[in-house]
């Protein structure tokens, strides 16, 4: 129960996709950018949490050898979210267990796509 100046808790979304770090490089590039660009971040968790497979000027899938990558032995679809105008979140979509993998955050063009 909440109560008087107790931190008031973000309500529960049912159709909200779940958002995980891939591995630790992710997750420290995830954690910077927080630090960095809070807002624009929290824009793109919602993002991503809401529809993952939303086409947008900031969000779309990336293409060759970079648009699908294996996580948990699956090979899944790679998007980008354009954070900043160089910062990038890449995550891979889990269509089966409704989760987004954070495989790339940074507040740096990832060169790959150069």
């Amino acid at each position: 129960m909440t109560r008087r100046g107790d931190r008031v808790p973000r309500p529960a979304d049912p159709d909200a996709w779940d958002i995980y770090a891939a591995d630790n490089d992710a997750g420290r590039g995830w954690d910077e950018l927080c630090r960095s660009h809070p807002a624009a971040v929290r824009a793109a968790f919602d993002a991503m949490a809401r529809d993952p497979h939303r086409r947008s000027q900031r969000q779309h899938p990336l293409h060759g050898s970079l648009g699908r990558r294996v996580i948990g032995g699956r090979e899944l679809p790679q998007w980008q979210y354009e954070v900043t105008g160089g910062g990038r979140i890449w995550y891979c979509v889990d269509d089966e267990k409704q989760r987004v993998w954070i495989t790339r955050a940074g507040a740096a063009h990832p060169k790959a796509t150069e």
